[in-house]
């Protein structure tokens, strides 16, 4: 009885309910706190994807969000149990939050109370300031973009020229407020834990605004000399390699674009690390995107420079085959020995010792040529086929059951187009025998069946004079059309021959211009039997 009669005694006394009701605001404070925080952090995440349109960072914020609200929902707990825990010892203590409070207004003085009130009169005046300087910017950004937009010109831009001027005032808008927090924090006495806090938040979001605006303007850079240089340099000596340089503008941004990102955040890191560790490891990441933009741009000027060695830029009449052939195998060689070069540099960069990387590249050599013996078959006759020259680019070939013109001649592979357009990709180790139809010459075949009971004279004339009109209307005949005569014989049907000797891989055309001008003769037959009768 004594245990419930003394803790009736303490909940009808009224220090048990001042201070519930003092914790109770403590934690109704920590929650709205938490709540705010919550609230600032995924506005935070969805208007930095706006504001920066990296849409790589979507995945990346989505999850640094959550574990950001997750981080704000255990402190909160923590927060919440640690104001529990204090009240009960504060209570167990003795203590009435009443007498506590009225002890600390009875020490107020006039004095005191003029400061306090100036000091909250400071702080509404800040938050005015801060209000009224918030409106400035939003109304005056917008003037000043459509001011500087009417000076470029329409389209000039304009979408870059818009997100620049959107992040600048963003910016100014945050780093106000801020401001006006800090003041305010330092106005109610709490200046030495919000100085620093205030001071990396401001220099870091600047160095991250400053990133993203060199960041915009690299576009348009790149876009101005663009086009610069497709009124410069499109007509003219440097014709091919300006030709290559458009297509290096989007890929050379992007490395640009990653290194003004990176000297930002190595900027943000280096204030709570040793500098002179973060300076070089950040010189040799620079150092490494600097290797693989020099690395693809020296690939694309090699093509144009051994396309100019080989003269493939001339008149594709006047190129020759073999130098068809053989610069597309040098220019795919150099790209494997050159990324593989790169790929060095960068482990050299990065403080990898290459050498047991080179003496494992060999072992892995040998071990992918024991197993892949396919793929080493299929090397080594791409190797005889281009010394021997079996058959080069162009060539109309007839390789197994594929025939075509050869597209290109790999060390592995052989690239051969059909008359419909399918590509025939076939590794050089299943090429057993080739039937050329490009060396020296060919013969354009055309075989005419007629009934038997024709006349056989008339056929064979009707045939000789498509031959005759052949090769006066094309260069590709280099001989007259050859009557072979009866090739075939039935009883209802006899099948007459006539060959022509044209330019290598022009058969296929040429055969089907005779079949043509067969019929016009065919067709034209009465007519000609008719002026034959009136010459005579």
């Amino acid at each position: 009885m004594d245990f419930f009669s003394s803790f009736g005694e303490s909940i009808a006394d009224h220090r048990v309910s001042a201070n519930l009701i003092a914790a109770h605001g403590i934690i109704t404070l920590l929650v709205l706190l938490a709540v705010s925080l919550r609230h600032v952090v995924a506005q935070g995440t969805s208007r930095l994807l706006r504001w920066t349109k990296l849409h790589w960072l979507e995945s990346a914020g989505e999850h640094a969000a959550e574990r950001v609200r997750a981080l704000i929902l255990w402190l909160t707990v923590a927060a919440v149990v640690l104001t529990i825990g204090a009240a009960v010892a504060y209570h167990f203590a003795g203590r009435d939050v009443r007498e506590d409070l009225g002890y600390w207004y009875d020490k107020l003085t006039l004095t005191h109370l003029l400061k306090l009130g100036l000091r909250c009169g400071t702080m509404v005046v800040v938050l005015l300031l801060s209000l009224a300087g918030v409106r400035v910017v939003r109304s005056g950004m917008p003037k000043l973009e459509a001011h500087l937009q009417g000076w470029l010109g329409p389209h000039k831009h304009q979408v870059v020229l818009h997100r620049g001027f959107l992040l600048v005032q963003y910016y100014f808008v945050g780093a106000l407020r801020l401001t006006a927090l800090w003041l305010v924090f330092g106005l109610g006495r709490v200046g030495l834990v919000a100085n620093p806090i205030y001071s990396f938040i401001l220099s870091t979001i600047t160095i991250l605004v400053i990133a993203h605006l060199v960041a915009l303007s690299s576009r348009v850079l790149f876009q101005t000399l663009e086009d610069l240089g497709n009124r410069r340099l499109a007509e003219g000596p440097f014709r091919h390699y300006w030709e290559r340089m458009p297509k290096l503008f989007p890929f050379g941004q992007r490395c640009f674009e990653v290194a003004v990102y990176f000297c930002g955040v190595w900027l943000c890191v280096r204030e709570f690390m040793n500098p002179l560790k973060v300076d070089s490891h950040a010189a040799s990441i620079l150092k490494c995107i600097g290797i693989v933009m020099a690395t693809r741009v020296f690939i694309e000027l090699l093509q144009v420079l051994l396309g100019e060695i080989f003269g493939l830029y001339a008149d594709e009449e006047t190129v020759d085959q073999k130098k068809r052939t053989v610069a597309p195998l040098i220019y795919s060689m150099s790209q494997y020995v050159l990324y593989f070069g790169s790929a060095l540099m960068i482990l050299k960069e990065l403080d990898y010792d290459i050498t047991p990387i080179l003496a494992g590249a060999g072992i892995l050599g040998l071990a992918v040529g024991l197993g892949a013996q396919s793929l080493v078959t299929d090397v080594v006759s791409g190797f005889f086929i281009l010394f021997e020259g079996q058959y080069l680019v162009g060539d109309y070939v007839q390789i197994a059951d594929a025939a075509g013109v050869v597209e290109a001649v790999g060390i592995r592979v052989t690239h051969l187009r059909d008359g419909q357009g399918k590509v025939y990709i076939i590794p050089n180790g299943q090429i057993k025998g080739v039937v050329s139809y490009s060396k020296g010459y060919v013969n354009a075949v055309v075989d005419l069946s007629v009934p038997t009971g024709s006349d056989l004279e008339a056929t064979m004339r009707a045939m000789a004079e498509a031959g005759r009109r052949l090769r006066q209307a094309h260069r590709e005949v280099l001989a007259e059309t050859h009557i072979h005569g009866l090739v075939n014989y039935s009883t209802t049907e006899m099948t007459v021959r006539a060959v022509t000797k044209v330019r290598p891989g022009t058969h296929c055309a040429m055969q089907d211009e005779y079949r043509r001008l067969l019929k016009e003769v065919l067709d034209q037959g009465p007519m000609l039997a008719a002026h034959s009768a009136a010459a005579a």
